[in-house]
């Protein structure tokens, strides 16, 4: 009797041509009787390629095939088969020798006095990978979180020790906190990939910029930072700002800044030059703020950092290397 009728014979032939997995039947000897077009879209088998060979030589790798087999062995000797009625996750092979993830589901039935074995198979190849990428995902939320709080908590901690009081220490605390958030808000947007360092300068000096008569003239290519470099550098003009704001250019209503950076074969130089009026006066000492720039460029960035004075102001350039 042809394969086909035969499985007609047994009432399977509506199941194998509706269901929505790949169905594949076999019987006791291990052979195959049915073959579904699902079966065919998923194995790359064709109907007529499947039929009458063996199921451990089609699509069960190589090194399950001898558990296979021993296990089909005791089913006919003794009844006895944890795999039947359960859904199990397992690697299948392809036809072109990949192999793939499946979820089985096997049950035993029988028409017209033959005993065979039904398998509902479903590729769940993208289940996996959206699985290891929620688990990449939630291991980096961690390590993010991790990282966040040591900032957080250094930064509290140098700014109580350089405070001479509590006033002196909230408006600085929160100030770099805040920076931190608009930096982390960009990322965010940018899904913890690459974000632009021009939006993060908007971000961050947008209440000095204009269109004309603007304070902070900001110029440069459209860069796209690595997280670990954008909130470096995020952090670094916030503490640029803070200090012209303080001492330098933008506490004086005549003073301006020109930020720009330029980027020749992957590596970044960025300038923060500041001008105004009168004669400036360096700082005697130097603060947390400073402390924190040249910490952030050696260990954060990989760079290097120049800070110069002159009459009209602070000249500050660093250098790195993009991610």
């Amino acid at each position: 009797m042809p394969l086909s009728r035969d499985i007609d014979t047994l009432g399977l032939g509506a199941i194998l041509k509706t269901a929505l997995d790949a169905v594949v039947v076999m019987r006791f000897d291990g052979t195959i009787a049915g073959w579904s077009d699902n079966a065919q879209r998923t194995f790359g088998w064709s109907f007529d390629e499947a039929v009458g060979r063996r199921m451990s030589e089609l699509i069960i790798p190589h090194r399950f095939r001898e558990a296979h087999e021993q296990g089909l062995a005791r089913f006919l000797m003794s009844g006895d088969a944890v795999v039947l009625d359960s859904r199990l996750e397992l690697e299948a092979l392809h036809r072109d020798g990949h192999e793939m993830p499946v979820e089985l589901s096997i049950t035993r039935t029988s028409s017209s006095g033959e005993p065979v074995f039904l398998g509902f198979l479903r590729d769940i190849s993208a289940r996996r990978a959206a699985e290891r990428r929620q688990q990449l995902m939630i291991g980096e939320l961690n390590h993010r979180v991790k990282n966040l709080l040591g900032v957080v908590s250094a930064i509290a901690h140098q700014t109580a020790r350089s405070s001479s009081s509590l006033e002196d220490f909230e408006p600085a605390f929160v100030g770099r906190l805040q920076a931190l958030g608009h930096a982390h808000e960009i990322l965010s947007a940018a899904t913890w990939e690459r974000a632009s360092l021009t939006s993060l300068a908007k971000t961050l000096l947008g209440a000095f910029c204009g269109d004309e008569d603007g304070r902070v003239r900001i110029e440069g290519p459209d860069l796209l930072l690595s997280p670990r470099q954008f909130l470096s550098v995020s952090m670094i003009l916030h503490e640029l700002t803070t200090n012209a704001v303080k001492y330098g250019a933008l506490g004086s209503p005549d003073g301006a800044i020109d930020l720009s950076w330029t980027e020749t074969a992957g590596a970044v130089a960025l300038s923060w030059c500041e001008h105004v009026a009168g004669p400036v006066v360096p700082p005697t000492r130097q603060g947390f703020g400073s402390k924190m720039i040249q910490l952030s460029v050696r260990h954060e960035l990989k760079g290097q950092a120049t800070s110069e004075w002159s009459l009209s102001g602070l000249v500050f350039r660093v250098s790195f290397d993009m991610d």
